[in-house]
């Protein structure tokens, strides 16, 4: 379906780097207009420019601090300015720091509750005006496997994690009437900067790569899907630990000290 979303304006935020420039990518070969967000500019060029290649209809950038309001009420109504319109909003940044709940900073705490969880609510109260003024639009939100089944040494970042899963269900059903699309996507473990120095030899985890990701979103978004899960292996522990969590509970007490000796190499980003 080559330029399915020819005429559609997508914001991205984390743009420049792993899932968020491998989403901007997918949705550029559909000939997306792309307004990629984020700290690194040098990252965000890269990633346009990759989207223009692509196919992307045009593709701009802008720097934002999702931890700021000022700039994501920049970041909204540039692309309304600039493009008349935002149809597809993807909160995607976001931060992660692994360890002992008691071991990890304040200022940790704080910038994965910031940026995980106000900077999407805070986005999403923005753009909504807008898309119910066009009678439709999609939020999509990034959460995580880590946001259906919770994992030692990231009670904090499953904390934000899950946050999101219960905004995207609440909103899905508050907006739905609108003609407003609501979808939550839970990747796994990513092969991004996220986890470049965490060691998965020997817990066993499928990788997935930014690129599964991205397909599995704009493949989300066209189809209107609630929830979207990477690989089956994924949608499978999650559901099971909903129905039986103390057979989860025990088969992640065997890895617990691998986990643990794995994410003492955690990269906050």
């Amino acid at each position: 379906m080559a330029n399915a979303f020819a005429d559609q304006v997508v914001v991205i935020t984390g743009g420049g780097r792993g899932i968020g420039r491998a989403t901007a990518i997918e949705f550029g070969a559909e000939g997306a207009t792309l307004l990629l967000a984020g700290r690194r500019m040098d990252a965000l060029q890269t990633a346009a420019a990759e989207a223009i290649r692509a196919g992307a209809n045009a593709a701009e950038i802008v720097h934002c601090d999702v931890a700021k309001d000022a700039d994501l009420q920049a970041l909204v109504g540039k692309a309304i300015a600039h493009f008349g319109r935002l149809d597809v909003l993807v909160n995607n940044a976001g931060v992660v720091a692994g360890g002992r709940l008691d071991e990890i900073g304040a200022d940790d705490v704080e910038r994965m509750s910031t940026v995980n969880v106000w900077a999407p609510i805070r986005l999403a109260q923005l753009a909504l005006p807008h898309m119910r003024e066009a009678k439709g639009g999609t939020i999509v939100n990034i959460s995580s496997v880590a946001g259906r089944m919770g994992l030692p040494y990231y009670a904090t970042y499953c904390a934000s994690k899950y946050a999101m899963r219960g905004f995207s269900e609440s909103l899905r059903r508050e907006v739905s009437r609108d003609g407003i699309h609501v979808m939550a996507v839970y990747p796994g473990p990513t092969a991004t900067d996220l986890v470049e120095n965490v060691e998965f030899a020997g817990l066993n985890m499928t990788i997935a790569t930014a690129e599964q990701v991205g397909r599995a979103i704009v493949r989300g978004v066209r189809w209107r899907t609630p929830e979207v899960f990477i690989g089956l292996g994924d949608s499978l522990i999650s559901r099971w630990n909903d129905i039986l969590p103390w057979t989860v509970d025990y088969g992640v007490d065997l890895m617990r000290d691998r986990m643990q000796s794995a994410v003492k190499k955690q990269r906050t980003t």
